[in-house]
């Protein structure tokens, strides 16, 4: 048991600590309001990505496998979605950010619209049924003990991209720099969002 425990955590933490539209999202927000104001987008990605595990976990895969129809609307609204959100930040000014500190961080439904909508979310969480299913199903308290190890390990590693955006934030005070930064941050959540969606073609 405890061999199969720690393959879960082992999967969770290669697969959360990974570059991902929302770990860069949680650099981008703690870089601009700090950790604590990053914690909703946390705490609700992290919520998202297990609901998705649970519920693939309890069935909906096996629609999934059999609908190639679902898993591409599914891309194309979530890369649409995502290929948005990097545009906002690419093209944020230290003026506009100032201006709305107090209200344009992530909200936690946000957080969680992050991963419903992300492809990587879905894939990952299909691989890990995968993985750890027998026949195609799961057992009940494997499912439950996956989806604890994943919520503790995934909370983890996007605290930890949340953590490297506050170091990065000491050093974004010019407008320049911060320019710079959301333009760099921006176009690399574009390259990710491209790169989930056509792997998951």
């Amino acid at each position: 048991m405890m061999t199969l425990f720690l393959a879960m955590a082992m999967f969770a933490l290669v697969t959360s600590l990974s570059p991902g539209p929302v770990n860069i999202l949680a650099t981008i927000t703690g870089a601009n309001h700090g950790y604590v104001r990053t914690i909703p987008h946390i705490f609700g990605a992290t919520i998202g990505f297990v609901s998705i595990l649970i519920i693939l976990g309890l069935g909906l895969i096996q629609a999934f496998d059999g609908s190639h129809t679902a898993t591409q609307v599914l891309n194309y609204l979530g890369s649409a979605f995502l290929l948005y959100l990097a545009y906002k930040v690419a093209t944020s000014s230290k003026t506009e950010q100032d201006e709305t500190k107090k209200n344009d961080a992530p909200t936690m439904f946000q957080g969680l619209l992050c991963q419903w909508l992300n492809p990587k979310a879905w894939i990952v969480s299909l691989s890990g049924v995968t993985v750890f299913s027998s026949n195609g199903v799961i057992p009940l308290e494997d499912l439950g003990a996956f989806s604890v190890i994943f919520f503790i390990v995934c909370y983890c590693c996007i605290s930890t991209w949340a953590l490297l955006g506050l170091t990065i934030g000491k050093y974004l005070e010019h407008p320049i720099h911060y320019k710079l930064f959301n333009r760099i941050m921006g176009g690399l959540l574009a390259l990710t969002v491209v790169y989930v969606f056509f792997i998951s073609k």
